[in-house]
């Protein structure tokens, strides 16, 4: 059957989520048609559809996604295999999505020619995929047709266009970099000058090049270059045992070690089929929000900086050194590293230290509800902060915003509602929105995340056995997972969502591995807010509102 653009009718939503999926599957499988190479594959335990597509057929299969009511279907992710190595060599774009009407996420699978591999763009429908689209070109060579794909990870010193993709399987060269400065394309206006900010900053973050195009103070244009210190950490696990890739995965960001070191535990767990004690599922979520915690006082007080109330934010500063100690007396990292395992957790937690966590919780949210009343009576910053960096609702949608990104601007994004997962199941989570979209909207968000964080904690620990939380983790060699087979999972840290999705080899090694974080979802976001109503004394302040990870996006 061939598809009708004009015949599209969006899905019905029926009451249970779990009666949708059968129906979606069999609608949107229908209206694919010809288009459709096989079968639907289902994945009941990750609540997955995958569809394999004629690369002609991605547009119809868009449209589709495209007109299903309230904003229901999110865009997660655009990413490549290179499988020219298999029986029939070509190369595979994967973009997931994810159905929030169904609790169902949605593969499309584009198997594209070995030579010249090429698709039409999905930018154009769906702009959230603009830098995966441009990044697959970067290191594929995977040309997105319809759009301009100028470099982004890789810089324009790189020798494009010479077969030196890097994560191709058969990258070996070391390129020598050329001298080409970096050009933004800003246009021209009446008395404008550029102001340039890094890449190197004052501080120990990571480089990024900050560029400002003003007349006087007022900001029209902004943009970023990031990937300064790309890591190739995916590239880095290719051929390795799964337990030899989870060093890597706690080392991705070190302001969100611990969610992405449970994304990639989850993933392999999910693929092995493993049955995970209730004590460990409840202290991941322990460990969750006090990453949550120290993430989120640091941003409190990076907004204070910007906003020039210096005391609010030498105070936030040190409850988020409380917070990192009190991580350090948990499981002896103060970024959380070293504590999961494949199956369980590396380190033995006493009921003595949970009940010491307790005790300094319950100081310290009283010392935060303090601080609170300080910082939203205090007018000078009020004013500082309001109608700062705005953006509205659906530009975060049409972005593809998460986390904090998106609920300061109304948006109910939260991974932990939208597919409970862990305890979360049984302990729901009320998602904390502001509508207004600015600045102080993202400040007042992280105050009630902050202060559900502090409840939360002693209320999961109340939840867990009166013993001690023994270390556990699995065999290596468990199962033998079949080459080719996939699995992922999706965790909401401090920053929002962050996906792991891995590819297995022979013996259990990982042939593909990709990482989407909050972050680089969310830095369109400062682009976009930046070059909103505001002068250039904005900036540092509209950019701490988000503070977003470098070390996320340069993975």
């Amino acid at each position: 059957m061939m598809p009708h653009t004009s015949a599209l009718q969006p899905p019905v939503v029926a009451t249970s989520p779990s009666l949708q999926i059968p129906a979606f599957i069999e609608a949107f499988s229908t209206y694919l048609g010809y288009f459709l190479q096989q079968p639907c594959q289902f994945n009941p335990q990750q609540h997955e559809a995958v569809f394999h597509l004629e690369p002609a057929g991605i547009h119809e299969a868009l449209s589709y996604l495209k007109i299903i009511p309230n904003q229901s279907c999110q865009y997660v992710s655009a990413f490549a295999c290179d499988n020219r190595q298999n029986e029939v060599p070509a190369f595979e774009v994967r973009m997931l999505f994810y159905l929030k009407t169904h609790h169902l996420f949605i593969t499309l699978v584009l198997t594209l020619d070995s030579e010249k591999p090429a698709y039409l763009a999905i930018s154009s429908l769906f702009t959230a995929a603009n830098w995966h689209e441009r990044e697959l070109h970067d290191l594929f060579g995977i040309e997105p047709v319809g759009i301009e794909a100028p470099p982004l990870v890789l810089h324009r010193d790189w020798a494009r266009h010479s077969k030196h993709y890097p994560m191709r399987k058969d990258f070996t060269a070391i390129v020598p970099p050329k001298e080409v400065p970096h050009h933004f394309n800003f246009k021209p206006h009446d008395g404008s000058h550029q102001v340039a900010v890094g890449p190197i900053h004052a501080g120990i973050i990571e480089p990024g090049h900050l560029r400002f195009s003003v007349t006087g103070e007022h900001i029209h244009q902004f943009d970023a270059q990031l990937f300064y210190t790309h890591k190739g950490i995916e590239k880095m696990a290719e051929g390795k045992h799964y337990n030899a890739v989870l060093p890597l995965a706690e080392h991705v960001c070190g302001l969100c070690a611990v969610a992405h070191s449970i994304a990639f535990c989850q993933s392999i767990e999910a693929a092995l089929g493993l049955t995970i004690p209730d004590a460990v599922i409840t202290m991941r979520a322990i460990l969750l929000e006090l990453e949550r915690l120290g993430s989120h006082f640091s941003d409190l007080s990076a907004i204070c900086s910007a906003g020039g109330f210096g005391f609010a934010s030498a105070r936030a500063a040190y409850f988020r050194e409380e917070v990192l100690q009190l991580n350090q007396q948990l499981v002896g990292h103060r970024f959380l590293r070293n504590v999961n395992n494949i199956g369980g957790l590396q380190r033995t937690i006493t009921q003595e230290v949970l009940q010491h966590l307790t005790n300094q919780l319950t100081t310290l949210t009283t010392d935060f509800d303090q601080w609170v009343t300080l910082a939203l009576q205090t007018e000078s910053f009020i004013d500082r902060v309001e109608e700062a960096g705005f953006v509205s609702s659906h530009q975060a949608w049409q972005l593809g915003l998460v986390g904090v990104a998106a609920r300061g601007s109304g948006i109910e994004d939260d991974f932990r509602a939208d597919f409970p997962y862990g305890v979360h199941s049984k302990l729901p989570i009320s998602v904390r929105t502001q509508a207004n979209g600015d600045a102080f909207a993202r400040f007042k968000v992280r105050l009630e995340e902050v202060t559900d964080s502090l409840h939360l904690i002693p209320t999961l620990i109340a939840t867990l056995p009166a013993t001690d939380i023994i270390h556990h983790s699995v065999e290596p060699n468990i199962t033998t997972l079949p080459p080719h087979s996939t699995s992922f999972s999706m965790v909401e840290s401090a920053k929002g969502g962050l996906l792991h999705w891995v590819q297995f080899g022979v013996n259990n090694t990982i042939t593909r591995w990709h990482i989407r974080s909050a972050s680089y979802m969310n830095w369109r976001g400062v682009v976009h807010a930046t070059m909103g109503n505001n002068i250039v004394p904005d900036g540092p302040l509209v950019n701490k509102s988000f503070n977003l990870c470098y070390a996320c996006c340069d993975r």
